[in-house]
């Protein structure tokens, strides 16, 4: 079976690897995930490259275990090789390595920082959507709110005598 998404990731991180499969499925994006969908007894780097070769894009779960993992960088560089677009979905404040900046250096990044963790996954699940060309809810429209208007009297000019009746007798022709 072929799927759409390969997801990258230190297995530290794996809870929030879960985490976002976990959602992607759930919108309907199939998923490769290791060691969930890896063939037993298949040896386990074929498994993966073939894992990447079916996929469109890669979600690289990133952090600073990521980023000194030799697996996830063998994973992202294949995925690069296979012109998969990698899209880093980064849940620690950590810059890459020069070894993984040179794969990482272009793609736009997801950062996922600050809590709560779902409402970055919902944002990395319709980026990804989006990049399947999968149609996306767009938000609700915000309400209308039906706008009052107050009815106001034309303005008429005060006669009496007064500031505005002497700038007015500069303006007027002269009564008579």
């Amino acid at each position: 079976m072929a799927h759409d998404v390969f997801i990258s990731y230190s297995s530290v991180d794996k809870p929030t690897a879960d985490a976002v499969c976990g959602h992607l499925e759930k919108a309907g994006v199939r998923c490769w995930i290791a060691p969930r969908d890896a063939l037993g007894g298949a040896h386990w780097a074929a498994s993966i490259v073939e894992a990447i070769r079916g996929c469109r894009v890669m979600v690289v779960v990133f952090s600073s275990h990521a980023d000194r993992s030799r697996q996830v960088m063998q994973e992202v560089e294949r995925a690069v090789h296979n012109g998969l677009v990698v899209l880093p979905f980064r849940i620690e404040d950590v810059r890459p390595t020069a070894g993984m900046e040179l794969f990482l250096s272009a793609p736009h990044w997801l950062d996922a920082l600050t809590p709560p963790l779902e409402a970055h996954i919902d944002v990395l699940v319709t980026t990804v959507r989006r990049l399947l060309g999968e149609p996306v809810a767009e938000a609700s429209p915000l309400p209308v709110v039906p706008r009052r208007f107050v009815e106001v009297p034309p303005h008429t000019f005060d006669r009496r005598p007064g500031l505005l009746g002497r700038i007015r007798s500069f303006f007027d022709p002269p009564d008579g």
